[in-house]
């Protein structure tokens, strides 16, 4: 039975920085398609989602088509690399990642169609924003508390506080790279489901979040799957290495999560 579009401004579920197969930085341990993610995100309830690879934009017309008949919004979208090593979020630009690295091409191919995100932006290492996101606020139409968060250590905090400080929005992301990820960090966002009306949205503060950090085990679990995929790249049609033997760190998904500890935050 096809999906039946709902109009009209309401709370929507939404996923703003997910990674599939076809990443060509993190391909080697994301072992879901495109389709694979956009049915599991269905099933858990998102009607808004972004395929966020790096320096590669995967949206097609028939993607966004397979998309709307599971009732989501497909929104164009990258991680790109800018000013070397900055990754940062663009949405709906339809330019190629080279169009796009440095935060001057971005700013100057902005429009109200489009969005900035400024993702992990206070987290260690050289490919997070930090000073950079604070001297170029103005760009940015929101600002991630991403989902990869280890209770008791908490690099949101300087994203929270300057979202705080300067009314910019912030939104939650689960930063996909495995399924079990979808629904533990996550946006409301209040609007039409066209890309035009999700974009203003967000950039409006019409947005609510939803946050549950994860254990060290599970961070621990992350970083094992994610070496021992990178050793040894799972087929996303087989699930297995090309050793034939199934990836021996576990990526079981229970009821949309892989280890299960309850959300933070209030549903709108």
């Amino acid at each position: 039975m096809s999906f039946v579009e709902k109009s009209g401004k309401r709370w929507r579920k939404a996923e703003l920085h997910a990674h599939c197969s076809l990443d060509p930085a993190d391909y080697r341990f994301c072992g879901h398609t495109p389709h694979q993610l956009l049915s599991h995100a269905a099933r858990l309830g998102y009607e808004i989602l972004s395929i966020t690879c790096h320096n590669k934009d995967v949206w097609t017309e028939e993607l966004s088509d397979y998309a709307q008949g599971l009732g989501i919004t497909l929104i164009p979208g990258m991680e790109v690399t800018a000013e070397r090593t900055r990754h940062t979020l663009v949405y709906n630009f339809h330019a190629k990642a080279e169009e796009l690295n440095t935060l001057g091409k971005i700013r100057a191919r902005s429009r109200e169609d489009t969005m900035v995100i400024a993702p992990h932006p206070f987290f260690p290492g050289s490919i997070c924003l930090r000073g950079l996101l604070e001297r170029n606020l103005d760009l940015f139409d929101a600002i991630e508390c991403s989902g990869f968060q280890i209770r008791g250590l908490d690099f949101n905090r300087r994203a929270e506080a300057l979202a705080a400080r300067t009314g910019k929005p912030l939104v939650g992301n689960g930063d996909v790279h495995y399924l079990w990820q979808l629904g533990r960090t996550f946006t409301w966002i209040y609007s039409e489901p066209g890309v035009r009306s999700i974009a203003q949205a967000v950039k409006q503060g019409l947005v609510r979040m939803e946050k549950s950090p994860i254990t060290v085990y599970e961070a621990a679990k992350w970083w094992a799957a994610s070496l021992w995929k990178c050793a040894f790249p799972i087929n996303a049609e087989t699930g297995k290495s090309p050793a034939g033997s199934r990836n021996p760190v576990s990526d079981k998904i229970e009821n949309g999560r892989c280890f299960g500890s309850a959300q933070e935050g209030m549903k709108p």
